[in-house]
């Protein structure tokens, strides 16, 4: 996900499959709901009760996946449905949600910064804890778990050598350093 591009009804839409799928989901789609459940969680309660009312309690499935056995997206609600519960004008709720939507993607954008500043390495389900003899013919990796691993900036210069032996850069956010 790119921070300059995120789209929020995009991962809206996918809002009850992130949580259906949740263990079948790809590696890609974990990371987005990830990114998407933090910054669900940084909106105010109104905002979110928007949103929750046009995109996740929609019952009009589109975009089955056979993959995971599951729907991958819904339709929203439609605006003038919630326009009537709010009692308010189909114009008003529509900025109403377009505010809601502009508020999930600034904290969407929040959460890939803090999240883009560091990472770990992880090949399998093992993360990279230590190198030994680094720089050297005998150097040697020591993979364990993910409370383990060692956290890396973008700016150090082994980040490529690892990511070509197979590693993958995982992010990891802030306040979890």
């Amino acid at each position: 996900m790119r921070y300059d591009t995120i789209r929020p009804i995009y991962y809206l839409k996918k809002w009850q499959y992130f949580e259906a799928a949740r263990y079948e989901l790809s590696s890609i789609e974990l990371e987005n709901a990830k990114i998407f459940f933090h910054a669900m969680r940084k909106l105010k309660d109104s905002d979110r009760l928007i949103l929750m009312d046009v995109y996740y309690y929609s019952k009009e499935p589109c975009a089955f996946d056979n993959r995971t056995g599951y729907y991958r997206s819904l339709y929203p609600v439609k605006d003038s449905v919630l326009a009537e519960k709010y009692g308010v004008t189909v114009d008003k709720f529509g900025q109403m949600k377009c505010r809601a939507q502009d508020q999930l993607k600034k904290a969407m954008q929040v959460v890939l910064e803090q999240m883009g500043n560091h990472f770990v390495f992880r090949m399998n389900n093992l993360y990279l804890v230590e190198i030994l003899q680094q720089g050297t013919y005998k150097e040697r990796y020591v993979l364990g778990r993910e409370h383990d691993a060692k956290v890396f900036q973008p700016s150090e210069s082994i980040t490529v050598k690892l990511l070509l032996q197979g590693f993958e850069k995982v992010p990891v956010a802030e306040r979890e350093i």
